[in-house]
This record gives structure tokens, sequence and C-alpha cells, in this order.
């Protein structure tokens, strides 16, 4: 393992670029942190450099092994000093391990091969929710996830942390305009389902058993009008308190849900 103890390290300036947008694009590759996620992405195989705090490398026996399964992978190994951690890392106290990650997008057409449910970000711009949406469509078992142009970068160092690891094991298609999900939506035999107050029907009272591609639109400007005359169905969700609306990934978590449920029930399952 080799040791890296100045900020000004051209391996370490690369890396710390990731927390930039344009940098992760220029070099297809992100930031991980924490040993639960960078166990996720060593068992992944997509790891390329893995950071490890020095002084920290043998303070556990499962970071011991992410660091000998790295080593397995041919993984680029560094101790760094606390200092290059706080150049590296996203976060104001960062964790013992620290990895770039080769970035991988799945394409639209993959998703389709899956069948089920696909979850549709329509104009997310919160990262914290981006990445908690993703999170909770893997605890609901959907197939994938479609990032509609205007959604921000899932990438970026805090939507991943919130994926809390998610993000490494779900297909994800990013970027890919409305017109182009409209088509594969008709063309693969998905209806589109969007959460909306007006002419919808409960979410309870909906048949959401078919491959279905439920949609969520921006926390402040809801879903697109155009997405909105392609649906073919519209659900909103009851709601008996006081609270106007709610948060868009804690709505985006209760339809996924509510999608699972109806298929469990259909199996038998409840």
């Amino acid at each position: 393992m080799k040791e890296l103890s100045s900020v000004s390290n051209l391996i370490v300036k690369a890396a710390a670029e990731l927390k930039q947008k344009k940098y992760r694009t220029e070099q297809q590759a992100f930031l991980v942190e924490g040993i639960r996620s960078v166990e996720e992405a060593v068992n992944c195989g997509i790891v390329k450099q893995l950071f490890v705090l020095k002084g920290t490398k043998t303070a556990s026996a499962r970071q011991a092994a992410i660091i000998a399964a790295a080593t397995a992978e041919g993984v680029e190994l560094y101790e760094v000093t606390e200092p290059v951690m706080k150049k590296i890392a996203d976060t104001e106290t960062p964790q013992a391990l620290t990895a770039v990650v080769a970035r991988k997008s799945a394409a639209l057409e993959e998703l389709a091969t899956a069948g089920g449910i696909v979850l549709v970000l329509d104009r997310i711009g919160d990262p914290g929710n981006l990445g908690t949406m993703i999170r909770t469509a893997d605890a609901a078992g959907i197939s994938g996830v479609v990032l509609l142009a205007g959604c921000t970068d899932i990438f970026a160092p805090k939507a991943v942390r919130s994926t809390m690891g998610s993000l490494l094991h779900i297909p994800v298609a990013e970027g890919i305009c409305e017109a182009e999900f409209i088509s594969w939506a008709r063309k693969n035999g998905y209806e589109i389902a969007v959460t909306c107050l007006e002419n919808a029907d409960s979410l309870y009272q909906t048949d959401l058993q078919g491959p279905i591609a439920v949609v969520v639109g921006s926390e402040a400007e809801g879903v697109s009008d155009g997405l909105l005359e392609a649906a073919v169905k519209k659900v909103f969700i009851p709601m008996e308190g006081q609270a106007e609306s709610l948060n868009a990934a804690v709505a985006a978590g209760i339809v996924m849900f509510e999608c699972l449920r109806q298929r469990l029930a259909g199996k038998g399952k409840l």
C-alpha cells in the first residue's frame, strides 16, 4: 500500500476533483465514502482506487477484509493522512475509507428486460431526495430508475451517500429526455402513472400490478405537462392531517411500496 501525505499530490488532486460534476464526467468516475458503501463497491468490482486513513487499516475485521478484497481485485491502494483524506472526501469528518469508483449508467432499453416497476424522476433537484428515492426503490424491488433530463446529478457525493450503497446495484438510466422516455414506455408496454392532484384517483383504489412507470415530479413544480398528458393513470396520496404536501422522496416511497403491496397480494404473499 503506497503512502500519500501531500494534498498537492496529483493522485489526490484528481480524486478531490470528483466532487465536481465536470470532472466526474471527464473521468467517468465518482466518490464513494464509508465502510458499508465502499464494501458494496468492492464487491461489485468497480473500485479503481481505495484511500485508507492512516492508522485505521486494521481498525476492524470488516475493514481489513475490504482492503484484502480490494487488493485481490488489483485496486490501487493508498494509505493517506487525515489532511489528504479531508481533501478527497466530501464530508467534514471523513470516514476511514474513500474509493474512486467507475461510473456506469444503464441504457434505457436495459430496463425493459427486467419488467415490473420503473421509477421515473422528473427534475428532482435535491441530491438528498434523489439518493433517498433510489435507496427506497431498491428496498421496494423496483427494477430500474429513470432520471429525466433536468434532475440533479446522481453521482454527486451527497446523492451517492443518500443511496446508502443502493446506487451500486439498481440500474439507473440518466439524462433521458421526456419524449424518449414516453416513446420507450409505450413501445415496451409500460403504463405511465403520475402523482398529481387534479383529475386523479386515490393511490389505494388504482390497479398498479402491471408493468408500470411511476413518475414523481419536481419538489416545486410537480410533474411536467407533457408527462401529465402521456399518463395512463393519475394518482394522489390520501392525507388526513393538516400538512399541505409531502416531501417528494416520502411520496415516491409510499407509491412504490403500494405497487409492491399489490404485487405481493396478487401472489398471495400477504
